[in-house]
């Protein structure tokens, strides 16, 4: 039977030292060939397909020290005609070495986007897929997810979160989302004014396709809110997701008389009754 225990004395290493050093090459080399080779655009579509997205990308060059750079990247829902709801003219992507030690083949992602920094880690698990993502400093008003509908969105978003999402069996679909803004803004379709938020929190987990939303505060803004509720995902276009939020909302003094005639359109004045927000994400209802 071999002896094994000679490969762990250092005394039989510094006797065959070309041995090693060859041995040293090849590993190397090998990891030079995963990285080059490696399908980053396709391991990358792979990991977001089974949470409705697509990628798409112009082009793709070789990143040091290893990965691979995509170029005017835009990730879009699976339905036609969406517009993406992330878009970058440049993104890094490497293999994920802890999931491929695994045997879940992933990928790691980083963008500067938005005048801040996004990551992302995702990998294969079944029929679905396992994400974890991070935001820095995101301005908000570069953000066109809304424009179609005439919305706009303003402020300095970070956050975190982890998701897993199973297609074929959204039971088990599971995740945490914690998004910090400050200075939130939001100005809704049509000729009204926008509405500040100030600081804003959002606390939200998954749950079978539903994104429960734990906690939505905001104050120092026009608009003090507090609220939870949930938004049902539409995998096919997230403008119509489903909204079943409640919340309660209190304007400061000076956005009583900015937005009087705004305020005046609410189904009840301001105070502590909630207000109950309804419909989709592209045409909410407000009671």
């Amino acid at each position: 039977m071999p002896d094994y225990n000679q490969y762990l004395n250092a005394d039989y290493w510094r006797e065959h030292q070309l041995e090693l050093a060859y041995g040293v090459a090849a590993f190397i080399l090998f990891l030079g060939f995963l990285f080059t080779t490696f399908p980053y655009s396709l391991a990358l579509q792979g990991a977001l397909a089974p949470m409705g997205l697509r990628v798409e990308s112009s082009g793709q060059g070789f990143a040091l020290p290893f990965g691979a750079r995509l170029e005017n990247v835009r990730v879009r829902s699976m339905g036609t005609g969406t517009p993406p709801v992330f878009e970058s003219e440049s993104v890094r992507v490497w293999p994920a070495l802890g999931s491929l030690l695994l045997f879940h083949p992933g990928v790691s992602a980083s963008a500067k986007a938005y005048d801040g920094t996004l990551r992302l880690d995702a990998h294969r698990s079944g029929d679905g897929a396992v994400i974890s993502f991070g935001a820095d400093s995101v301005d908000l008003a570069h953000v066109r997810l809304l424009k179609e509908i005439g919305a706009a969105l303003g402020g300095v978003l970070s956050g975190d979160g982890d998701i897993t999402i199973d297609p074929v069996s959204p039971d088990d679909d599971s995740g945490e989302i914690h998004l910090t803004a400050k200075g939130f803004m939001f100005r809704i379709p049509g000729p009204m004014p926008a509405l500040g938020f100030g600081d804003t929190e959002l606390r939200a987990h998954l749950d079978r396709g539903i994104i429960v939303i734990d906690q939505l505060k905001s104050k120092d803004g026009d608009l003090d809110i507090d609220g939870h509720g949930s938004l049902r995902l539409d995998p096919s276009d997230w403008r119509q997701s489903h909204l079943a939020i409640q919340f309660t909302l209190l304007p400061s003094a000076t956005a009583r008389r900015r937005l009087s005639f705004l305020l005046a359109f609410l189904p009840h004045p301001p105070g502590t009754a909630p207000y109950k927000l309804g419909g989709t994400v592209a045409t909410p209802q407000l009671s």
